[in-house]
């Protein structure tokens, strides 16, 4: 086996981030993730971000980044041949995944409780903004809104300051993970009843899934958690960013026997902090019975602390003492050449169309009898649509019609966009 989902065929019908990370692990597992795009393509093929000096063919890095080792076909699904061959495909398929919002799946005749009974045998992961019960369940979403909606951004940034998003798409890529889950879920789940089904997940839901604890703390006592700068919101201990005498971030997280407690505060010749009886035990230091009480002193002595030494001399430090945990924060390119990231194929090496090499994120499972396979790049525009239509029975007239069409709208819409220069 290539992988432990070698022989599942996913249609993934999919845009920007939420979806296609559905489909991107699909791929990565070994199954054939075939990607159908509108004759201009997915959008995030043209999103350039900031500081890109790549030329202007090179892909969008939202583009890489989901879309690595998937086919592609184009399809007008306006029309009555993209249509046809769409129901074909999801024929053939295992698994259907799509993040477009439910009334514009109803608009081209792919109407979620339609498509489950047309094709009885098919998982059908569908994931939006809102969930599918509610006022907004039909609702647009973007990454940015569900952070907000979900709380997280309500936690994130300094006390008494404007609330400061996340500075990755958290909400796409953790609703992208749990979707994925949910499709695995039901291939199981097929396999006792003979039955695909309807699986619906949204970006407000992941939100609400990677905050379970603080949620549920916030819950119980009914007082919402606040925001806490560079310090965890829930956890009453000195655990937090910090910054060294050379301006380098250090991410302190505990010291976790008392002895290396001891350790860490004579290093420092700060041995009055040691007489602090709010945090002389490791249960204190890591917050599971830590009190308001000289909360702020704490902080503020190991603010002093990790101050007083540079990062080279904390590294030298630390490295002695391996029952105190910490790291320094890092950027993307510290993130790239990480010898534990590239170790683990956490970070590769693939070739892209005209851009030449370039890292990315690898498959980030391990599994040692059915391994994941490495990612390819992203496949261009179109490039599959024969093979994939001739493999479903499509003849030759049939197939050039699709391509032809394809080619014709996108060109129609590139000079709507630019003009016929």
């Amino acid at each position: 086996m290539t992988g432990p989902l070698e022989g599942v065929r996913v249609v993934e019908l999919a845009v920007a981030i939420q979806g296609p990370a559905v489909g991107f692990f699909f791929s990565a597992m070994g199954a054939d993730v075939i990607k159908i795009e509108p004759p201009m393509g997915d959008a995030s093929r043209y999103h350039r971000g900031v500081n890109n000096t790549l030329p202007a063919a090179a892909y969008g890095s939202q583009f890489v980044a989901m879309n690595k080792g998937k086919r592609s076909v184009s399809l007008d699904l306006k029309t009555e041949m993209g249509l046809k061959v769409m129901e074909r495909l999801l024929e053939s398929a295992d698994v259907f995944i799509s993040n477009y919002r439910a009334s514009a799946l109803a608009r081209i005749g792919l109407e979620l409780d339609e498509v489950t009974k047309r094709h009885p045998r098919l998982v059908v992961g569908h994931v939006n903004g809102f969930g599918p019960k509610g006022p907004e369940a039909d609702k647009a979403m973007l990454d940015g809104a569900a952070q907000a909606r979900g709380g997280i951004t309500g936690l994130s940034g300094a006390g008494g300051e404007v609330p400061m998003p996340p500075g990755a798409a958290i909400a796409d890529h953790a609703g992208g993970m749990q979707t994925a889950l949910a499709c695995v879920t039901g291939l199981l789940a097929r396999e006792q009843t003979g039955r695909g089904q309807l699986i619906q997940t949204s970006s407000l839901g992941a939100q609400l899934w990677l905050q379970m604890w603080e949620l549920q703390h916030s819950f119980m006592t009914r007082v919402p958690l606040t925001r806490e700068g560079s310090h965890h919101p829930n956890l009453k201990a000195p655990y937090g960013v910090y910054m060294t005498r050379d301006d380098v971030p250090i991410m302190y997280v505990a010291a976790m026997t008392d002895e290396s407690w001891t350790t860490f505060w004579l290093f420092v010749d700060m041995p009055e902090a040691l007489l602090l009886e709010q945090w002389d035990t490791p249960g204190k230091r890591i917050g599971v019975a830590g009190s308001d009480d000289g909360l702020a002193e704490i902080r503020d002595l190991m603010k002093t602390a990790i101050a007083l030494h540079t990062m080279e001399e904390w590294e030298a430090f630390f490295s002695t003492e391996p029952e105190i945990i910490w790291e320094r924060v890092r950027n993307h390119e510290d993130v790239r050449t990480d010898p534990q990231n590239i170790a683990n194929d956490y970070v590769v090496d693939i070739d892209l169309p005209g851009s030449g090499k370039t890292s990315t994120v690898g498959t980030l499972m391990a599994f040692s009898d059915t391994p994941t396979k490495a990612p390819g790049p992203p496949p261009p525009l179109g490039e599959h649509t024969e093979e994939v239509m001739a493999a479903l029975g499509f003849d030759s007239a049939e197939i050039k019609s699709v391509r032809d069409h394809s080619e014709a709208e996108k060109e129609a819409m590139l000079i709507a966009l630019l003009g016929d220069n």
